[in-house]
C-alpha cells in the first residue's frame, strides 16, 4: 500500500506528539532553542540594517543568550537568599502575649506563622533540589538554539527527501509552516518585550530591589504561556517582601496582575490574534488543552501544532 504525503505529514505529527509525552523535558528544550533561533533573527534583522550582517548576527546570538543564561543562573540564587531572609523574618516573628487580644487568638496567629515559616523552608528546599535541573536547562537552551539555527540550512535543504508523493509540494508546505510559526514568535518578542519593559519599570518606580533581574525574566519567561508569570512571581513576590515588607508583597502583587491583565486582553490580542489571523479565544482554549494533556512542553508547542494543523488542513485537505 502506497502511503501519500497527507497520510505521513498525519504520522510525522503523532510521532511528535509521542515523543512530547515520553520526553518533555528534552523537547521542552528543543523547542525553546528553536524559539530562541527565531527570537535572535529580530533584533539581528534590526541591526543589520546599521551594520555587517554577520557581526549582526553574532551580537544578537550574544545579547539573546547571554539574557537566558543571567536570568537562569540568578534565578535559584536570588531565590534561595531571598527565601532565608523570608524564613528568618518568619520564624523570629512572635506576637506578645501582653497585647489585649485574647490568647486563642494569639496561639492561633503564632501557629499561622509557625506553619508559613515552614511552609517557606519546604519551598526553598524545593528550590534547592531543582538548582541543578534550572543550570541543565539554562545550558541546553543554549545549546540546542545554536543546534537548531544551524540546522535549519540543512534542514532546508534536505526537507523534500521527508516526502515521498510530491516533495516539492511538501517543501512549500513546511516553508509555509515556519513563516507562520515566525511570524507568531516575532509578535511574542514584542508583547514579552513591553511585558519586560512595564515589569522592570515598575519595580524601579514602587521601590523593588532587583528590577533589571525581573525585568529580564519577565522577557524571557514570557514565551512560556501561563508558566512565565508563575516563575516570575516566586522571586518578584520574594524580593517584594524583603524591600518593603507586607506592603511590598502586595505591590509586587498588583505589578503582576496588572502587567499579566494588560498582556492578556490588550498585547496578546492585539498583537498575536491580528498577526496569526486567529481569534484570541481559540489561542487560549488550545494553550489550555494542551496543557492538560502535556504539561509544560503542551504550553510550549500548542500554538505551533495549532499552526501546522491550519496549514496542512490548506495545503493537503481543502485544495486537494
Amino acid at each position: 500500500m502506497k502511503i501519500g504525503d497527507s497520510l505521513l505529514i498525519f504520522i510525522y505529527l503523532v510521532f511528535f506528539l509521542i515523543l512530547v509525552k515520553l520526553s518533555p523535558f528534552i523537547i521542552s528544550a528543543v523547542i525553546i532553542g528553536f524559539y530562541f533561533s527565531i527570537i535572535i533573527e529580530v533584533p539581528a534583522g534590526f541591526l543589520s540594517k546599521k551594520m555587517n550582517k554577520a557581526f549582526s548576527k553574532v551580537l544578537s546570538y550574544i545579547v539573546i543568550l547571554g539574557l537566558v543564561t543571567y536570568a537562569f543562573v540568578n534565578f535559584v540564587p536570588i531565590v534561595i537568599a531571598q527565601g532565608r531572609i523570608i524564613f528568618d523574618t518568619l520564624s523570629g516573628l512572635k506576637i506578645n502575649s501582653n497585647t489585649v487580644l485574647p490568647s486563642w487568638v494569639l496561639d492561633f496567629l503564632n501557629d499561622l506563622n509557625r506553619q508559613v515559616s515552614g511552609f517557606a523552608l519546604e519551598v526553598l528546599n524545593k528550590v534547592i533540589s531543582y538548582a541543578p535541573s534550572f543550570i541543565t536547562m539554562a545550558v541546553l537552551i543554549v545549546v540546542t538554539t545554536v543546534a537548531v539555527g544551524n540546522l535549519k540550512g540543512y534542514i532546508g535543504i534536505n526537507a523534500e527527501k521527508l516526502f515521498l508523493e510530491n516533495p516539492k509540494k511538501g517543501k512549500s508546505f513546511l516553508k509555509k509552516f515556519y513563516k507562520e510559526f515566525e511570524k507568531f514568535v516575532q509578535g511574542q518578542v514584542v508583547v514579552a518585550a513591553i511585558v519586560g519593559i512595564l515589569v522592570g519599570a515598575s519595580c524601579v518606580i514602587l521601590g523593588i530591589k532587583g528590577a533589571f533581574f525581573l525585568g529580564v525574566l519577565s522577557f524571557i519567561t514570557d514565551f512560556i504561556p501561563f508558566l512565565g508569570v508563575i516563575i516570575t512571581a516566586v522571586p518578584m513576590l520574594m524580593l517584594g517582601f524583603s524591600t518593603k515588607g507586607l506592603f511590598g508583597l502586595i505591590l509586587a502583587a498588583i505589578i503582576l496582575i496588572g502587567v499579566n491583565q494588560v498582556e492578556a486582553w490588550i498585547l496578546a490580542p492585539k498583537i498575536q490574534s491580528a498577526n496569526l489571523k486567529i481569534h484570541w479565544f481559540v489561542l487560549i482554549i488550545v494553550l489550555l488543552i494542551f496543557n492538560d494533556i502535556f504539561g509544560l512542553a503542551g504550553i510550549l508547542i500548542a500554538i505551533p501544532t495549532l499552526l501546522f494543523v491550519r496549514e496542512y488542513w490548506n495545503t493537503y485537505m481543502f485544495n486537494k
